[in-house]
C-alpha cells in the first residue's frame, strides 16, 4: 500500500516494485489525500502494474460520480484499475463528509449496481432506497453515460455478515483489512 503518491519517493517506489513483477498497488483514501488522484498520477509514470483504491468511501461521492471517476481511471491506465470502496463509518462519513451513515450494506449493494449500469453505457435508472434515479418529484431525467463503457472490478471491503455475503453476491472481489486466520470462519462463512 502507498499512503500517498505525490510524497517523495513514492512513484519512485511503485515504479521499481513494478519492474520487480509485482502484481499491484493500492492507494487508500483518508480525510486530505484522496485515491482516484495519486492513482492517475501513478497511472502515468506505470504500465503494467494493477492500481486499487483501499478504500473510497461510499458516500462521499455520488454513485454516478464514482462510476464515471472509476471509468476515467480505467483509460488512462489501460484497464489497469481496480476500485475498492468500502462503507467506512459515521466517525469519517458524519464527521468529515458531512453525510449521514445509515444502511451501510444497502448503501453498498446500491452503488455497486449504479457503477455497473454507469460501466455498461445503460440509461441510469435505479429503483433504489438510497439513491433513486432520476431522483422522485424532481426535473431530473435519466442519462446515458457520455464515457466509453468498459468492466471496472469493484472490490467490497466488508467486515459483518451482511456485507460479507453482499460482496460474493455483486462484488469482484474482497478487501479483507481486518481479516483475523483465527476468525476465518466468521469472515468466510458468508
Amino acid at each position: 500500500v502507498v499512503t500517498e503518491p505525490r510524497l517523495p519517493g513514492a512513484t519512485e517506489f511503485v515504479r521499481a516494485a513494478e519492474q520487480l513483477g509485482v502484481d499491484s498497488v493500492w492507494v487508500p483514501e483518508v480525510w486530505g489525500y484522496d485515491a482516484l488522484t495519486g492513482l492517475a498520477y501513478l497511472a502515468a509514470g506505470t504500465s503494467t502494474i494493477t492500481l486499487g483504491t483501499f478504500v473510497v468511501q461510499l458516500g462521499s461521492r455520488s454513485p454516478a460520480l464514482l462510476a464515471t471517476s472509476a471509468l476515467s481511471l480505467q483509460e488512462l491506465s489501460g484497464g489497469r484499475f481496480v476500485l475498492g470502496v468500502g462503507s467506512s463509518g459515521p466517525r469519517v462519513m458524519e464527521g468529515w463528509h458531512g453525510v449521514p451513515f445509515r444502511k451501510p450494506v444497502q448503501t453498498t449493494r446500491e452503488t455497486i449496481e449504479i457503477l455497473r449500469t454507469v460501466c455498461r453505457g445503460e440509461r441510469l435508472t435505479h429503483d433504489g432506497e438510497i439513491y433513486p434515479l432520476p431522483l422522485p418529484d424532481s426535473s431530473g431525467t435519466a442519462l446515458v453515460p457520455m464515457v466509453r463503457p468498459a468492466h471496472v472490478p469493484v472490490y467490497n471491503a466488508a467486515m459483518g455478515p451482511a456485507n460479507l455475503a453482499l460482496t460474493g453476491e455483486l462484488a469482484d472481489g474482497w478487501l479483507g483489512n481486518a481479516f483475523m486466520p483465527e476468525a476465518a470462519d466468521t469472515f468466510l462463512a458468508p
